[in-house]
């Protein structure tokens, strides 16, 4: 199902373009899959559980890092509805798929951690029952008590009407590939519900031996983070899920990554030549090609683009700001930049998305 919004006139100079070349007026309407929210008592009760790491990502100083290259403040709050919806109208974004933000319940572990999940889970199935054209929800899990996790997923798709799970960062002690979660995407499979991968702070061993240097700490957080690390953090994650052979026993499960891809695609070729994975069914490029889907997380980017599409083809994009630590001011007319035609800014901006939900 297209979304189009016809003007009233047959041409029209295009917004943003750099060429000013005339052509049919008309806004495309999308669907962004990597959207966030807040809940500020859960937000408050998960930091009660979270146990600081003297040797970890110093998360002040990341966040205020944050703040000084986005701007964001406190936007992502659920209760801040008309400052969202505002920003969904201005740039012609017709649905925002929410998946919980910073500080994050899923990261914590034992009987609390299930609960706040579930918590955040019933509080967002209220508020888009209030919004149901403009919001769809993906779940928060209790990523380090697997079995809940689980059943959580279940719960959130055949009871909450959510349409997957967004899982920040990885479970402790290691990445998704481990026995412990082989239900979690045997359910997700079976209920046509796709994973999105999304980054959160290194390890701190991780952070000590790679980020930290001869620099100022904020430089070393925000290099360990948003800067680079948990973008080669997240794309070495997708790598393992694709080794370990999940593909070949679920081959309809579909993942999500963002940020063009966490790197990944530069790669695959060399990895399709040179990574001995004899074991799989098909070449390592294959997976990404046919169960991954990439957003650009609000990074606005030709070259990124270029490259993805030539990896892995218009099909296998959905659109993304990122909102709110990201408000990118050419949401609504980047995709008319890019050389394309109407039909492939449509399947970018909203049909690849809508098929994928099943709202279509």
């Amino acid at each position: 199902m297209v979304q189009l919004v016809h003007l009233s006139i047959a041409t029209a100079q295009c917004p943003g373009s750099s060429n000013h070349f005339l052509w049919e007026a008309f806004k495309l309407k999308s669907i962004n899959f990597e959207e966030h929210y807040v809940i500020e008592d859960i937000q408050q009760e998960t930091m009660k559980y979270m146990s600081p790491d003297s040797n970890g990502v110093p998360l002040k100083t990341m966040l205020e890092g944050l703040a000084l290259k986005s701007g964001f403040t406190d936007a992502d709050k659920l209760s801040y509805h008309d400052k969202r919806i505002g920003f969904m109208d201005k740039h012609d974004v017709q649905m925002q798929v929410l998946s919980y933000g910073n500080g994050s319940p899923s990261n914590l572990q034992g009987e609390r951690a299930i609960e706040l999940c579930q918590q955040a889970n019933d509080t967002l199935a209220d508020y888009i029952k209030q919004y149901p054209e403009r919001f769809v929800g993906f779940a928060t899990l209790p990523i380090n008590e697997p079995e809940a996790a689980i059943e959580e997923l279940k719960r959130c798709i055949t009871e909450l009407g959510f349409k997957g799970a967004l899982i920040m960062g990885h479970p402790n002690g290691g990445f998704l590939d481990q026995d412990a979660y082989e239900g979690l995407f045997a359910a997700a499979e079976e209920l046509n519900a796709p994973i999105y991968l999304h980054p959160s702070p290194v390890q701190s061993d991780v952070y000590q031996a790679y980020y930290k240097g001869n620099y100022p700490e904020v430089t070393a957080a925000t290099f360990a983070c948003f800067g680079y690390g948990w973008h080669v953090d997240v794309g070495i994650h997708a790598i393992h899920l694709v080794l370990s052979g999940i593909f070949d026993r679920y081959p309809n499960l579909n993942i999500i990554i963002g940020h063009w891809g966490e790197f990944i695609p530069f790669f695959l070729e060399r990895m399709d030549t040179i990574l001995v994975a004899e074991h799989l069914a098909h070449p390592i490029s294959y997976y990404f090609k046919n169960n991954f889907y990439i957003t650009p997380s609000g990074m606005l980017t030709k070259p990124q683009f270029d490259l993805v599409k030539a990896e892995l083809g218009i099909d296998r994009i959905l659109y993304s700001a990122d909102y709110p630590y990201v408000e990118p001011e050419e949401l609504g007319t980047f995709l008319s930049d890019l050389g394309l035609t109407k039909e492939e800014q449509e399947k970018i901006s909203y049909t690849n998305g809508a098929k994928l939900l099943g709202i279509e």
